[in-house]
């Protein structure tokens, strides 16, 4: 707790004060042009890899960044923050980002190794069945990670005011995987390409 207040004191008197007039502009309401789902992971800084300023990107984080297919009867809270970033903030972009080394792609390579874990096992468990059809033992992590980003995406073109968004050109959805070692993105690819 100690490093943290530490730092929101630093932020306190250095880089809040420098931008103290766009934060105080930030009080009437926001703005953001792109929403960004990513992993939980500490390892990506939404800010930093997007090089944004409060009120520009709207964000999803879950382990794994994944987005449950569209179920107006039982919808997730990442339906509503989605929902909400498309329908009240009129978001234009969407990116689904994924990262090298995720924990939670390596969880559901060794779902059995998870058993200390019960929540997140049963969790991974779920989110493994979408990948019918593959082995999950014998693909490579970073085909599992490329592969999830592309499942993910197809999740959020299930959402009708998505499809119609995307469909009409008002949206664009993209697939990024980020390896956050080497500073690059080693996938990026539209929706439309994928559909």
């Amino acid at each position: 707790m100690e490093n943290l207040l530490k730092g929101f004191k630093d932020y306190q008197t250095g880089k809040y004060l420098e931008n103290k007039e766009h934060m105080e502009s930030l009080s009437g309401g926001q703005s953001p042009h792109t929403l960004l789902i990513t992993c939980a992971d500490s390892r990506i800084s939404v800010n930093e890899i997007s090089n944004s300023r409060p009120g520009e990107v709207f964000v999803i984080r879950n382990a794994g960044n994944v987005i449950e297919e569209y179920n107006p009867d039982n919808p997730s809270n990442e339906a509503l923050t989605l929902e909400y970033g498309i329908n009240a903030l009129g978001i234009q972009e969407i990116v689904v980002c994924g990262h090298a080394s995720c924990g939670a792609m390596g969880g559901i390579k060794d779902l059995d190794g998870l058993s200390a874990l019960p929540l997140v096992q049963s969790g991974l468990t779920r989110v493994a069945k979408q990948f019918k059809g593959t082995d999950l033992k014998a693909i490579s992590l970073e085909d599992l990670i490329e592969l999830n980003v592309k499942e993910q995406l197809k999740h959020i073109y299930s959402y009708p005011f998505v499809k119609e968004k995307v469909d009409s050109g008002e949206l664009n959805v993209w697939g990024w995987v980020y390896d956050f070692a080497n500073g690059d993105l080693t996938f990026k690819k539209n929706l439309k390409e994928l559909l």
